[in-house]
């Protein structure tokens, strides 16, 4: 009884989780294009995902911004242009 009681509980924790349920309903990648478009100042309407590499709470995105490709990283909720996570990576020591 008590491993059933671990199991459920294990997967309602499981699927009950942000991240899970943005990353399968596709608001991660919404939200992404509005920092995006805001960032870059570049109107939601002319900034494409080309390419994507989605994990659990990280991503990677190619975007085709006003023309111009760009790749941004996402860690957890924040999403970042890739270069600039890059350095503050390096700067931290990882």
């Amino acid at each position: 009884m008590k491993h059933l009681f671990l199991a459920v509980t294990t997967a309602f924790v499981i699927t009950s989780c942000g991240a899970i349920s943005r990353g399968t309903t596709g608001t991660t990648e919404s939200k992404l294009i509005k920092i995006v478009s805001v960032e870059q100042g570049c109107p939601v309407e002319n900034i494409k995902i080309i390419d994507k590499v989605k994990g659990l709470g990280s991503g990677s995105y190619a975007l085709e911004v006003c023309g111009k490709r760009m790749v941004y990283k996402q860690a957890g909720t924040t999403f970042m242009e890739s270069s600039k996570m890059q350095t503050i990576m390096q700067s931290s020591g990882n």
